[in-house]
């Protein structure tokens, strides 16, 4: 792997607050620093905002990839994975996403189904800071409420293998690859310049239970599928509660039947607006534009 200069990306980190520490280049485990011997480096101590430690740190060694250490920078972060297989979801309480998504059901598509039934609002928790990672998952960054202890938060992964919690528990509370960091798999790159916004109150919540996630049955497939006329249909049948859900599952299947995506920011959003679901067009044309993201990772 060639030679990178990420101190720039280790600055941007610090200047959002994170505690950041050296990762060996093109890997996930802390930085070895003495070549030729096990890494030593405890990067729960290691991580620092300090100006002048992170450019010594990427001074020394410019192409080691940025691990934020979650605890010392009060983040919880959720890591949603691509599925490593068809029907992964099969024989677990999310097997029914299946029927809405078909055979690739990623972890946004778990993490979406967790906040909407237990009662979040999911554009406000995709509004957050995010990194798409190098195997074109997602990572979802928040700030841990001050107010909860760190005793109280869990690392249990909602959806094992798909969905997992990088948070404060524990003596360091775990870390992720930051912005910039780059594996076999490819770079991590930002999907926003957004603020890193308080966790969720559900979520929160969640972490704080120390137990499995339940969830209410999940979206049902609508019945018309095929042609934008049949999907505009779906999304004006859609029931109150679930119209969003719908315009989402419809996105994705123009995506998949290649319908180009302008013809379905109108054809779909002018359905959506029409049918008075939430945030109108706007929201509309940001549920779409997912749905293609997400899709797109598939094809």
């Amino acid at each position: 792997m060639a030679s990178t200069n990420l101190i720039a990306f280790a600055l941007q980190a610090r200047a959002r607050g994170f505690h950041i520490f050296p990762v060996e280049p093109g890997e996930k485990t802390p930085h070895t620093l003495t070549p030729g011997q096990p890494y030593t480096l405890r990067w729960g101590e290691a991580a620092t905002n300090d100006l002048g430690r992170i450019i010594d740190y990427w001074t020394r060694w410019p192409d080691s990839n940025i691990g934020v250490a979650c605890k010392p920078s009060s983040l919880l972060v959720v890591d949603c994975d691509v599925p490593k297989r068809e029907y992964q979801m099969a024989g677990t309480q999310f097997a029914g996403l299946h029927d809405a998504f078909g055979p690739l059901v990623d972890g946004t598509d778990v993490y979406r189904h967790v906040c909407e039934s237990l009662g979040g609002n999911w554009e406000e928790a995709n509004a957050t800071y995010r990194v798409c990672t190098g195997s074109m998952g997602c990572h979802y960054y928040y700030r841990w409420p001050d107010w909860v202890s760190a005793r109280e938060a869990s690392q249990a992964s909602i959806a094992q293998g798909i969905v997992d919690i990088r948070c404060n528990s524990g003596q360091w509370g775990g870390y992720v690859l930051g912005a910039g960091s780059i594996t076999r798999k490819g770079a991590y790159v930002s999907e926003n310049a957004s603020d890193v916004r308080p966790a969720p109150p559900w979520l929160v919540e969640l972490c704080r239970r120390h137990e499995p996630v339940k969830t209410a049955s999940p979206f049902r497939q609508p019945g018309r599928v095929g042609v934008l006329s049949g999907l505009v249909r779906t999304v004006e049948d859609a029931q109150e509660g679930n119209r969003n859900q719908s315009l989402l599952w419809a996105a994705r299947a123009a995506c998949a039947d290649g319908i180009p995506l302008d013809d379905v920011l109108t054809a779909l959003g002018d359905a959506y607006a029409a049918a008075g679901g939430d945030g109108g067009h706007r929201q509309a044309e940001a549920t779409i534009r997912s749905a293609y993201r997400l899709q797109g990772r598939k094809a």
